[in-house]
């Protein structure tokens, strides 16, 4: 057994930081260091190379055997992810991207949950969002009490957040190969496992960078994949008129989250997703709480203030599918 450093207990929990990278070059040294900085070392850091063709590989080697190397053609992020759980050796699986940063004492915090509470599958924690300006804001962990129903229309976990049992990873087969695989994934195991063996860390344990490039694209991925797990996951255990009323409740769900993040990216097209929000589901409640009409009417006026409406601007509207349906297309190729 070996001592954890900074921790008045002893360390029984292996862990296996599991890190997918793709052309991951300019963040993956400060990812790495900062997982080598942990006042609780980790049982071994796997990083899986998923077909760069820049310089992941030579930074990923400069660590020597302080980090496992794996090298597989491209499989997309839960490909790689999958490798690295079927690879490692740790009894828990920390999922961490190459682009965010972990703080020193996140492993420390988590270990300790883990070992005080021995029935528990995954441990996650708040996080902070990084902004490419150097500013940051903080997002605190959503209560693990509340998971459910709340995972029918958000993830509310980040997944560099998450620390994972090995082994309920593999029950449940690991993650599938789908735009929203986090979301997916939490789900299926809450099925299987529960929300009752989750846990939050209050903490925020991570930096969460969000770079700007393909933001946009990035966003109608999500939420192209969040529709197509409708009726895979996330209604799949309802039949008849409640099935159809989540449905409509989830995808202007989906739709408004859409519109809110095109417009903080400045797309203009962020109306014509806040309007089909409210085609598909006018009324609030749990999933779409009353401030979306505050927000809506905001981000309508702002847009037409002044303007007389005609039949030109019904066209944007009745495109948001098709952009979605085109964003799913794109990321099965």
């Amino acid at each position: 057994m070996t001592p954890v450093m900074g921790a008045n207990f002893t360390k029984m929990t292996k862990i296996t930081v599991a890190i997918p990278a793709y052309n991951a070059e300019p963040y993956l040294r400060e990812a790495i260091d900062s997982v080598l900085a942990q006042t609780c070392k980790p049982h071994e850091i796997i990083v899986v190379n998923d077909g760069s063709n820049d310089r992941t590989e030579e930074i990923a080697l400069s660590y020597g055997s302080s980090v496992r190397y794996i090298k597989q053609e491209n499989q997309g992020l839960s490909g790689a992810r999958n490798t690295a759980i079927r690879e490692a050796s740790g009894d828990w699986i920390a999922l961490f991207d190459s682009d965010d940063v972990m703080l020193p004492e996140k492993l420390e915090q988590q270990t300790r949950v883990i070992e005080e509470n021995p029935n528990l599958m995954l441990v996650y924690s708040a996080f902070t969002y990084l902004y490419e300006n150097g500013s940051t804001y903080e997002m605190a962990a959503f209560p693990a009490s509340k998971l459910w129903p709340a995972l029918r229309y958000r993830t509310p976990i980040l997944p560099s957040t998450s620390v994972i049992r090995r082994s309920a990873l593999l029950d449940v087969g690991c993650f599938n190969a789908v735009p929203a695989e986090d979301w997916d994934l939490w789900i299926r195991l809450v099925r299987r496992y529960s929300s009752q063996v989750f846990q939050e860390v209050p903490a925020s344990l991570i930096l969460y960078r969000q770079v700007e490039n393909s933001l946009s694209k990035r966003i109608l991925n999500i939420a192209s994949g969040s529709m197509e797990m409708l009726d895979q996951t996330l209604v799949k255990d309802l039949s008849g008129i409640r099935k159809l009323v989540w449905k409509r409740r989830i995808e202007a769900k989906i739709l408004f989250n859409v519109s809110v993040a095109m417009r903080e990216n400045q797309n203009e097209r962020y109306w014509a997703y806040a309007i089909e929000s409210l085609v598909q589901w006018p009324f609030f409640g749990l999933v779409v709480p009353f401030d979306r009409y505050v927000i809506i009417a905001n981000m309508v006026y702002k847009k037409f203030a002044g303007r007389r409406w005609d039949l030109r601007y019904w066209w944007p509207i009745r495109r948001c599918r098709e952009e979605l349906q085109e964003a799913r297309r794109s990321s099965r190729k």
